[in-house]
Parts: C-alpha cells; structure tokens; sequence
C-alpha cells in the first residue's frame, strides 16, 4: 500500500519529509541495545554504493561526513569527549564488569543514540536528496500496518488536546476510521479545532449522556485522553468523574444496540436483547423475587464448635444472623457474633443457566458488587460443583460502594485444591467474621491498642445491604483506553493541593471504568512534555511511584498499541522515561524500553504487569 500525497493531506500531514515527522510514531524494542536504524541507502549514479568489504568504522565516517556537514573527518558522533582507558586500567580489569554488564552497554547505547539524535535535530534545512534520495524509500507502509484498522472506529475523546492532536493523525496513517468529540465552539470549522479533515466531528460535551451517545454511534473503541483545563471542582467533576461515566454507559448502550442489529439481520423474529457481549451477566439481583426467595443464612456459629459436636442451639444463643430484604429491595444482611472466632453466612445455590440460556459464569473473569457498608471486613465464598471452596476477602466503609472482585483473588479454603474454575460454580455467599482471636487481641495489645468494650461490641455487630451481584465478561482485547496521570509531583500544578485534587478526580474517572464491565487500560502517565516521541527509553511500573516526565507523542503511541494488546486488558500502570534510580531500586531498568520501529515494545513491558489493577 502507497501513501499517496492526498491520502497524507487527510491526515494532516501536510509539510515534506523531515525525520521529526515520524518520530513519534517510532516503537520501541523489548531489547537492551539500540539496532542499526532501518533506512535504506540508495546510492546516487556513480557512486560505488556502502563497502562490501565489512569495515563498519569506514561505512560510518563516510556517512557521518555525507549527512553532517559541520562534522570534520574522523570525528565522533558524540559531541561530548569520551574518557580514554589507559592500559593499566585495561589490564587491572577496572572496566571489565562496565564493558559486560547489559544495563551499563543499554545505558551507553541510549546516551549515544541520543548523540546522534540532538546532531540530526540541529539540522537546520535538510536537503531533499538526503530525505528521500538517500534516506529513506516512501513505499515502505510496514511500519504504518495494522489489519484490524480497516474494521475498527474508534472514538477519541480530547482529540484537541496535547495527547489527541498526535494520536487522532496516527490513527490515520493506520487505516481506522476516527471519531472526535469535541465541545462546541462558535465560529469554528473543522479546521479551527487543530484535527485533521478526515476525522469526524461530533460536538458535544462529556458531562451529557445525550451527547456522549450520539459520538459512540458506530464506535468500536475508546480513547479518553480528555482533561479538566482547571482545578475547580465543577471541571474536575465533568471531565474527569462525570465524563468517564457517561462515555463507558453511552458505549454499553451502543454495544447493546449493535448486537441487537446483528441479531436481527441473522433471525427477524428474535426480540430485542438488553445486553451484549460486553454485559455483565447476573448473579444476583434483589430486585427480582427469584432472588429474593433463594438467598438465605446458611451458617452461624463457630466452626470448630462444631467440629467438636457441640449442641447447635447453644451457638444459636451466643450467634444470631439474619436475612431479609427492606423497603429498597436490597439484601441486608445483618447480626451480633458473641463468640471469638464465630462466622455468619449468607448465600444461595447458583443456576448453570441465565433465563435466555447462556452459562452463567463461563466465559467471566470476576464479580462486581454493589453494597451499602458498615467498615466491616467481608468474604465472597464461592463453591464449585465438586464440593471446593473459594473465599476473597474485601473491606467496606460506611455507605455504598461498588467492590470488584477477579477471580485470581480467590483462595482455597483447602490446600491441595485445584485452582478455581469460573464454569463449575455452583454457589454463592457473603461470610462474616468475628475476627478477635487470642492471636488478634494479642497482635492489638503488641501495638498499643486496647480492648476496651466499645471497640469489641463494634467487632461483633455486623449489617451489610446488597443491591446486586454480577460476573464480568473475559475478553481479549480493551474497548475504553484512559489516560489518567501519576500521583507524585507534576510540574503543570502550582500547589500540592490542586496536584491531590486533580489525582482524586482521575482515581473516581478510573473507579467508573474498572466497574462498568467493560475491558479496559488505564495509562498513569507523568508529566507531559513537547518533545518527538519514540527515542527515549520508557519505564512501565505499578505503585504509584513515578515522578519524571514524558512526552505526549509516546503517549499516544502506547494508547495506539493498546488498542488490540491482549496484554494490556484491564492493567493500570504508570509510564514515564527512564531515569538513573536510587540505591536498591535498580528493578525499575528491567523494565525500561529501548527505541526501535521493528519491535513491540508494549507487550513485553506490561506482561509482567498485575492484571485487574
């Protein structure tokens, strides 16, 4: 495929090559080392073409001397002078170790790229035999391919923005068909909101749900790059938790709407589905009586008690536990536990079918809850059709909250079991625990804390509400990526306060997106800055512990690369440069990525990442 002129006008590109146009589209490699750069060198007529003879040392001072015009014979490409190695130093071994060690020769790598890199940018006018002629070979599309574009919109949300200008062009120049959604301005065309002219627009704003409904039409994914322009509260409420919320429900409805057209154009007479294939499939709904009806306690007393044969009625004087559904139609779940050690369990046997005939947990990779809390500790107990037991516990706070729990969390209740199977679930329960043991009030006492009867009567009443219970579809690709930042300092924010208020807004945007079922890939990015893309090496981490900087353009290529990398799936992780690190910390250099347009660096640099983050 050939990149006609007309087909790069409609991507905005619009100014004669020049190696910072595409920079930013540069991937990186898996690898330590920094590859020959792939340019092919067509040699001019008469000109005997690169030596065959080998000799790289020659090959390179010949095309430093074409290409750098203020470069003397015989100079390095370095502009910094390079310490000379006496033969003592050689022969005691002092650089033995630097000229082995991987990440000594990455770091040597790097530094000299950049060399090169900072003489190419200081070209001022490049001529057209050394862009084209020589350089480089317009036919070559491998490195713009992706065969999944042709059949994929996606929507970006902030295309005006630093991350979304760069981006919406390189999808483009990958054959997707692109969506913008922007907020209306007047007097302005397509050309006053900085996009390219092949990109549709949609005015709108993210803070309404009509809008948001209206730019998802047709839509396949999306990449929220949006941000607050300030740190007022009714900004950060729109953009950051509002809008995030809008879009994902809006995308829901679009797919629900999609299936229902595929299903159509397969069997006239079907009925109109409410959920996709991107649903999350009931478990449990206390609105509905079947529900209702199923759930009761299972257990109360203390485990061991029982073990040892002690009357049930005796536990049922020192336990009690109850089940009922209030006037909201929630579950509540509630008691007092006397005994140390005591548990109270709700629950009820789980039908293989949904009422339309699919399984219901094949096909999930977790549950999602929402519940009204009382800062207790609970447990999700899971059974399977084979008498194993699974529990993942999870602690709640006063009020309502939604509580996401991937199966990988769950743990046998026994050792040896096989590990947990989504298929063969055939029971559900909510376990509470009177967690004060001897060994508990003895780890309290070792830290100060004393048992006073307030604190033990908390401990032994117990109420939880339970709106619903779902399982979430597994999937293989993200359909929303969201850009969101690190929590450490940002240059962009004049005080500490704004910094944790932006922060607090982007972790409601990302809690919205974790819950809505949908698969998904957070990106906490540092600090953005205005530099080309694709030459620095890139650090991937979880923990919140970044705090250099970026540049917008290789956020926009991690988004880009994100959109059909199966590794990426619901992960949140932080990106930034690399950066020398403190001592003990040296972890963070086996997940740096070098430069390099022949390799995918994305999918090595997050495959050792904690899915479900």
């Amino acid at each position: 495929m050939q990149l006609t002129a007309q087909q790069l006008r409609a991507c905005g590109v619009t100014h004669k090559y020049h190696p910072k146009a595409f920079t930013s589209s540069a991937p990186r490699s898996s690898s330590y080392c920094i590859p020959a750069p792939r340019l092919s060198v067509v040699p001019r007529a008469g000109s005997d073409g690169p030596s065959s003879s080998g000799n790289d040392g020659e090959e390179l001072d010949r095309l430093k001397q074409k290409f750098f015009s203020n470069a003397n014979p015989g100079s390095t490409s370095s502009s910094s002078p390079q310490p000379q190695i006496t033969p003592d130093q050689a022969a005691s071994g002092d650089n033995l170790l630097n000229s082995v060690n991987p990440y000594e020769l990455g770091r040597q790598a790097r530094r000299a790229f950049d060399d090169v890199w900072t003489q190419l940018s200081q070209l001022a006018s490049p001529t057209k035999s050394f862009i084209i002629d020589d350089m480089l070979e317009p036919g070559r599309d491998s490195d713009f391919e992706a065969p999944q574009a042709a059949f994929t919109t996606v929507l970006v949300v902030g295309a005006t923005g630093r991350v979304g200008r760069i981006l919406t062009r390189k999808l483009l120049l990958r054959g997707y068909k692109v969506k913008a959604l922007v907020r209306k301005k007047e007097g302005r065309g397509q050309e006053g909101y900085g996009v390219p002219p092949a990109v549709e627009i949609v005015e709108g704003d993210v803070g309404e749900l009509r809008d948001c409904q209206r730019a998802v039409r047709g839509v396949n994914k999306v990449i929220y790059a949006a941000a607050a322009k300030t740190t007022f509260t009714a900004e950060l409420l729109r953009v950051e938790e509002k809008g995030v919320m809008n879009i994902t429900k809006a995308l829901q409805d679009e797919f629900i709407r999609q299936g229902n057209e595929r299903q159509k154009g397969k069997d006239t007479s079907s009925r109109p589905r409410y959920y996709s294939d991107k649903s999350k499939k009931e478990i449990a709904d206390f609105k509905s009586s079947y529900h209702q009806k199923r759930w009761d306690i299972v257990f109360v007393g203390n485990p061991d008690d029982v073990k040892q044969g002690v009357d049930v009625r005796e536990l049922a004087r020192a336990n009690r536990a109850v089940a009922e559904i209030n006037e909201e139609e929630n579950l509540v779940f509630e008691g007092k536990l006397m005994q140390r050690g005591a548990i109270a369990e709700v629950g009820a046997k789980l039908s293989s079918k949904l009422p339309d005939g699919e399984h219901r947990t094949k096909d999930t990779e977790g549950l999602t809850l929402r519940v009204r809390g009382d800062a207790h500790q609970y447990a999700c107990v899971l059974e399977t059709a084979d008498g194993h037991k699974y529990t993942s516990r999870f602690p709640t706070r006063v009020g309502y909250l939604h509580v996401r729990l991937p199966y990988n969390t769950f743990r046998p209740e026994q050792a040896g079991q096989p590990p947990l199977d989504p298929a063969h679930i055939s029971y559900i329960g909510l376990r509470y625990e009177n967690r004060r043991t001897p060994a508990v009030a003895a780890a309290r006492a070792a830290r100060g804390l004393l048992d006073d009867a307030a604190t033990a009567r908390r401990e032994q009443e117990f109420q939880l509400e339970v709106d619903w219970i779902k399982a979430l579809r597994a999937g293989e690709e993200p359909d929303v990526v969201l850009v969101s930042c690190a929590g450490k300092s940002h240059t962009e924010f004049s005080s500490e306060a704004d910094l944790k208020k932006v922060v607090e807004y982007k972790r409601k945007g990302e809690d919205n997106l974790r819950l809505s079922g949908l698969g998904y890939t957070i990106i906490r990015a540092g600090t953005l800055v205005e530099e080309p893309g694709g030459y620095k090496a890139l650090v991937f981490d979880q923990g919140d512990r970044i705090t250099e900087s970026i540049s917008a353009a290789d956020v926009a290529d991690i988004c880009l690369r994100s959109l059909h990398e199966s590794e990426a799936r619901n992960k949140t992780f932080d990106v930034c440069y690399e950066y020398e690190t403190e001592e003990g910390l040296q972890m963070y250099e086996l997940v740096a990525r070098v430069p390099d347009k022949s390799g995918d660096y994305l999918k090595s640099a997050v495959n050792t990442l904690q899915r479900n983050t």
